[in-house]
């Protein structure tokens, strides 16, 4: 994680994609990311799966004084991706931009990780990439810190290199860290 956290403190713009296959290494990884960003003076905000979201914060206050573990916003991504009901990219969207403008507004940097999740949704491919796309132009606009986690086995087969596209970094279980071949930078 050491890659990860060199990068984000030296280049305040940055995507990453993790497409995660161990769990417990996820768990670490996730960890140890929202710890050096609090550490480091940072507000962090977590989108996470509430089956994993207790484990987390119950973690990060053993880790944390009651003072950093102020700076931690957690978000049920449940909420987050499904709060119209369904996996809806425009009020994902608005979601986002829910969240993420008191943090635009201030001058206190910030950084998030994401655990994205679809649901029930069969072909998920084609919005998911509308919305990485999107998200990678507020990343861009906006000068932001953003890790996007996909679990491996539920993700389709060609998943993976659509959400390359929109992610400069991908990150491994193993904390490597490479540059996206296929990253397409979106045009401001």
């Amino acid at each position: 994680m050491e890659e990860v956290n060199r990068l984000v403190k030296t280049n305040p713009c940055t995507h990453i994609l993790y497409c995660y296959q161990n769990k417990e290494m996820y768990m670490k990884n996730v960890l140890a990311y929202l710890v050096d960003g609090i550490e480091s003076g940072e507000t962090v905000i977590l989108i996470e799966s509430e089956k994993n979201l207790k484990m987390l914060v119950d973690r990060l206050k053993e880790k944390l004084t009651d003072n950093q573990f102020k700076q931690v916003h957690a978000v049920s991504n449940f909420e987050f991706y499904l709060s119209s009901g369904s996996y809806h990219p425009p009020a994902i969207y608005e979601q986002l931009i829910n969240i993420y403008t008191p943090y635009f507004e201030g001058n206190a940097p910030f950084r998030t990780w994401t655990n994205v999740e679809w649901g029930g949704l069969e072909d998920p491919a084609h919005i998911v990439d509308w919305f990485e796309q999107e998200t990678d132009k507020i990343v861009n606009e906006q000068k932001m810190t953003l890790v996007c986690a996909y679990e491996a086995d539920k993700m389709p087969v060609d998943m993976q290199s659509i959400l390359e596209k929109s992610h400069p970094y991908i990150m491994t279980d193993e904390e490597e860290l490479i540059d996206s071949e296929m990253y397409n930078k979106i045009k401001l």
